[in-house]
This record gives C-alpha cells, structure tokens and sequence, in this order.
C-alpha cells in the first residue's frame, strides 16, 4: 500500500520501506555506493567526489543558512559535532543502513534515506532504537520533529542519481 505520511508535500506518493537495494535503479545505486565509498576513506574531504559529481551541490540545510558557492566540505565540516566531519561520515553510513523510500513527486522520483523518516512508527526492538538515533546529527538530540520524534538527517537521491539533499528536518 502506498501512502502519503503527514506533512509531506500534497501529492507526494510515498512507498512502504524498502530494504532491497537491488529494487534500487541504478544510477541511484551507483551514487550510494560511491558515497559510501568515500565514508570508507574516513576523510570528509573523499565526499567530494561524489557531490562535484552532480551538475548541482546537495543542499544541505533546508534553511538556507549557507550561502551559496560556499565550499561543501566546509559546510559539512561545520554541521559535524566535531567540526572535522567524523559526525557527517557517521550519519551517512547509518542513515545507508535504514531501508529507504520511494517518493513520486509529480514527473519527479526520490529516494530517501531512512524510511522511518517518512513512516514514524515505534522501533520493532531495542538494536533498531539505536539505529534510528545513529541517523540523527547530536545538535539534534535535544530537539524533537513536530510529531515528538528525533529529527533524523535524510538523504535523497533521484531516480537520475542527482543527489539532492542531505540535511536534517527542520
């Protein structure tokens, strides 16, 4: 059954989670893995590749609070606790873990990461808890999403392999 969750844009049509990355096309798969390939590295400065791979950077706060042409790296350098990147290398791998959701926009398909995101419902156990907090920034922590639950960073992907976004809500 596909749904459309609370406060998503009017007309989104959003799948049910999804943990088959083989249903994934594969330009989109092909980003992920070079994404998580540069994580691999543990240099914030590898996610260069796969950002300057679009013909446009991954927004990154849906504020604006950057100004545009700012450096990306730096950007992700100052969302980072730790002001080095370890925190954004960290978010990226556990969001990639969550099973993922297919978002139609109109003419336009996503892929999100972490499903939960869009579908807020009670972790199964306590292992899956701990996954969920791994996907939020710790400036995060202390604050809640409109419904009361963490404000996860997402991820998303077209079905093109343009990348996006990678922020957290706000």
């Amino acid at each position: 059954m596909i749904r459309k969750p609370k406060g998503d844009v009017v007309g989104d049509v959003v799948s049910p989670p999804i943990l088959d990355l083989a249903l994934l096309p594969a330009p989109v798969a092909k980003l992920r893995d070079r994404i998580l390939a540069a994580c691999e590295t543990g240099d914030v400065e590898a996610l260069r590749v796969p950002i300057d791979w679009n013909e446009t950077r991954p927004i990154f706060a849906k504020s604006g609070a950057f100004k545009a042409g700012a450096d990306p790296i730096e950007i992700l350098k100052t969302l980072s606790f730790d002001r080095k990147g370890s925190e954004t290398i960290s978010l990226i791998r556990a969001i990639f873990a969550q099973p993922f959701v297919k978002i139609v926009r109109g003419p336009t398909t996503l892929y999100e990461w972490p499903a939960f995101a869009r579908h807020p419902q009670a972790p199964a156990s306590e292992d899956e808890t701990r996954d969920r907090w791994r996907c939020v920034r710790f400036a995060d922590l202390s604050r809640s999403n409109a419904d009361g639950k963490p404000r996860a960073t997402r991820i998303g992907i077209a079905a093109d392999g343009v990348w996006h976004y990678f922020w957290s809500e706000d």
